[in-house]
């Protein structure tokens, strides 16, 4: 973990406690395992990773000391020089995006209401012809709908993308209010999606699914359900 994921994490807090997760938590297979020199080791890798300047000498695995070293600084030292941040370009047109992402991402949160994804035994798939059973043999069921739910929250930045285009050429509104809000919407519930599905409770994921319902049904009554195909994408009927 390095960059602004690690500053977000671990920027509150001391080195003691990520010399704690590690120590304790780690290898996956043998947690607690490793001796506190190893465990200082790969402290001083992490830190060194996120560009922390090196100290005069070794770091040490003393509680007392670690306490007194801040993570604070991560996020200010892994940040990218000015001029540095990558852009991408949009590749596909809306409607590719709406078909890959969140067409099937939301279809996998709408099964839930009528498919429990805790009721699956262990080595059983999940039922044929459901979203969730596509990735069966790989995630456990509740893991799809988090990504699901993920997906859908993680979707502002695509949506937003200058330069996209719609199906029939014209290009994404990203300027306008309307379109702004509609995807500000839908990013909001997909959050309360994977709050929801981190619960493991069916009947909160059947809820906020009638929200994922609103939030598609706003935008396409505007920019997609209208007279012609030349209209959608301009917000006219």
């Amino acid at each position: 973990m390095s960059g602004d994921l690690f500053a977000a994490t671990w920027g509150p807090l001391a080195v003691s406690d990520l010399f704690d997760k590690i120590h304790n938590t780690m290898p996956a297979g043998a947690p607690g395992t490793l001796s506190r020199a190893q465990v200082a080791d790969l402290v001083a890798y992490v830190l060194k990773a996120n560009r922390f300047p090196a100290g005069s000498g070794e770091l040490p695995s003393v509680d007392a000391a670690l306490k007194q070293v801040s993570l604070g600084g991560a996020r200010n030292a892994a940040t990218p020089a000015a001029g540095s941040a990558l852009t991408f370009p949009a590749t596909g047109n809306l409607n590719q995006v709406m078909r890959g992402v969140l067409f099937p991402s939301s279809n996998v949160l709408f099964d839930v209401q009528t498919q429990d994804p805790g009721a699956r035994k262990a080595g059983a798939k999940p039922e044929a012809g459901t979203t969730t059973a596509r990735y069966g043999d790989v995630y456990e069921p509740w893991q799809v709908v988090d990504a699901a739910a993920i997906a859908i929250a993680e979707s502002g930045p695509m949506l937003m993308t200058p330069g996209r285009r719609c199906e029939n050429g014209k290009p994404v509104p990203v300027d306008r209010p309307d379109w702004q809000k509609y995807v500000q919407g839908l990013v909001e519930t997909g959050r309360a999606a994977y709050k929801a599905s981190q619960s493991r409770n069916v009947e909160a994921v059947s809820a906020v699914t009638n929200d994922v319902s609103d939030a598609c049904a706003n935008c396409h009554r505007v920019y997609r359900d209208v007279a012609s195909n030349a209209m959608r994408c301009t917000g006219q009927p």
